[in-house]
């Protein structure tokens, strides 16, 4: 059930207006179970089964770890959770990688073989979720006790189910515990979610038809094709993750609820920490606070520091699929932030101050991106190489038939960002919302009708 599909609209409709005509608290979260509940089984009904055993665990090992704080206790918690994301995401990635090392045939072709394992919707974010959760009770920074049910509700919140924000209890609860309606949310919710579906049916949708051929046989294109297909991606997968945010984060403050940001400009990034500051920001607070802060954090020699905070982005890398090549955008990224660091420690400043230097600096880190977006998207690792072969060569090949068309929806992708990052934009488009909000939608209805070739599902589903 896609957020930009007709059954979607209809499915929120319904819940809208059957969750607001309840005048008890009670009844308004029952309707958010039971909406989140069909949500997700729309996808997957034995799945939905599997997910809600796993949310019945994680609940008993926090109430376990309430009475005993028992270190034993959490250890075999995160180690369910991560045989659980292990087995359906990384089981392929580790017999094949086995097999590999050992030269055992079985394990090498186990792939082609009948038996198949399929990912389930989502697995990735929910079990940050819950594995947040059970630290965080553990470590005692959640003291009060929720019931199974306000705990199931929490974990499968369907606004932001399938692809985040991953969001933190002692922000949601409260809000979950005295549900309101609020007259000034319906502005931003609107808002939220025409801007998202812009983002993600004309511009990121309308950017994947040129440019995913070019990925899928990088040795049939020419060596500017790749870089184009490269600057293409940064704005798809920004608008269409972030597009996806917005719709989330708008549908879920028509229901009364405030849920965290994850896009903040980040191609407006003056430096790599900055990116991360700004980019999937509650990915990148999760690996902060339960992994780089657990391996020790700044807590240790500097030069600890710096490995713990590579490892903490390889193993961010790892976690948005089972490929070398998301190890290596890990890493990569771990790199730079290292490397910042260490500018930063002997005061080497590599641009002039002022205005021109902040813009050099956003310039290098998009370009930052840039480089790790051939990792990032590269199918594979025999894809990324013959890739980067054919741009040093620089050699010739089919050429993007759309380049004029790419060139204008990258443009309007750098603007979308732009509303976000000048504050007297959206401070100016506020005043006149009576009038904006109810002809955005029509000016959008009528585009995504002229200019929508083909929905897509949303990127982050895959992981």
């Amino acid at each position: 059930m896609l957020f930009t599909s007709l059954i979607f609209i209809i499915f929120f409709l319904a819940v809208y207006i059957v969750y607001w005509c309840l005048p008890f608290q009670k009844g308004k979260e029952v309707i958010i179970l039971i909406s989140s509940l069909i949500f997700y089984g729309s996808w997957s009904v034995p799945f939905l089964f599997h997910f809600v055993a796993f949310i019945v665990i994680n609940f008993l090992f926090i109430e376990s770890l309430r009475k005993t704080q028992s270190r034993k206790v959490l250890v075999f918690a995160i180690f369910l959770n991560l045989l659980n994301l292990g087995i359906f995401k990384y089981f392929y990635f580790f017999t094949n990688f086995f097999g590999q090392i050992s030269g055992i045939p079985s394990f090498v072709n186990i792939e082609s073989s009948s038996f198949k394992i399929i990912l389930p919707l989502a697995i990735s974010f929910y079990t940050f979720q819950m594995l947040a959760y059970v630290i965080d009770v553990y470590r005692k920074n959640i003291t009060e006790r929720i019931s199974l049910f306000e705990f199931t509700i929490f974990i499968m919140f369907f606004p932001q189910l399938i692809a985040g924000p991953i969001m933190r209890s002692v922000d949601f609860m409260p809000q979950l515990k005295n549900i309101k309606f609020h007259n000034e949310f319906i502005t931003p919710g609107l808002s939220l979610i025409a801007f998202g579906t812009l983002k993600k049916i004309l511009i990121a949708d309308n950017i994947a038809l040129i440019i995913d051929p070019v990925w899928n046989s990088p040795s049939e294109h020419s060596a500017l094709n790749l870089i184009l297909a490269a600057y293409g991606f940064s704005w798809q997968v920004y608008c269409d993750f972030s597009g996806y945010t917005d719709i989330a984060r708008g549908v879920a403050y028509l229901l009364g609820f405030h849920i965290p940001e994850n896009f903040i400009a980040p191609y407006f990034a003056d430096s790599p920490r900055d990116l991360w500051k700004r980019w999937h920001i509650t990915l990148s607070t999760w690996m902060r606070d339960y992994m780089y802060i657990s391996l020790g954090g700044n807590r240790v020699s500097e030069l600890r520091s710096y490995v713990n905070q590579i490892i903490t982005f390889t193993l961010g890398g790892l976690w948005h699929g089972a490929n070398w090549t998301y190890v290596l955008w890990g890493f990569f990224h771990g790199v730079m932030l290292s490397l910042e660091r260490i500018l930063e420690k002997f005061q080497i400043k590599l641009t002039p101050p002022g205005k021109a230097g902040t813009v050099l600096r956003i310039i290098f880190v998009y370009h930052v991106f840039i480089v790790g977006v051939f990792f990032f998207r590269s199918n594979n690792m025999e894809n990324l190489l013959v890739t980067v072969k054919r741009i040093l060569l620089w050699e010739s090949g089919i050429e993007i038939g759309s380049i004029e068309t790419l060139l204008y929806l990258s443009v309007l992708g750098w603007v979308t960002q732009a509303v976000q990052y000048f504050e007297f934009i959206p401070n100016a488009l506020q005043k006149h919302k009576l009038i904006l909000i109810p002809a955005s939608y029509m000016i959008l209805l009528v585009a995504v009708g002229l200019y929508s070739k083909a929905g897509k599902e949303f990127v982050y589903f895959q992981f």
